[in-house]
């Protein structure tokens, strides 16, 4: 068990989480297909609102470098990127 099914994860996710994104949800634009092509409606904003853009993150780019023999890095006094072969 990886945990995503544990008591206490599925309680904040059902009253906490999925709520919330909602909320967000109609601050953001989303796509509908029209046809054979997707169109992208942006949301209907209040006074003072701001659109918000969703970022999300892969975990399987934490392994993009796992097995590479190398390091890039940049130099404390430089903006040139130095490689080490481990």
């Amino acid at each position: 068990m990886d945990g995503h099914e544990r008591p206490d994860v599925k309680e904040y996710r059902q009253k906490t989480f999925l709520p919330t994104m909602a909320l967000y949800e109609k601050r953001m634009a989303h796509w509908v297909l029209q046809g054979s092509e997707l169109v992208r409606v942006d949301p209907v904003l209040g006074l003072g609102e701001k659109r918000i853009i969703a970022l999300f993150q892969d975990e399987r780019c934490f392994h993009v470098n796992e097995y590479k023999q190398n390091i890039w890095y940049a130099t404390p006094h430089s903006q040139i990127l130095c490689c080490l072969h481990r």
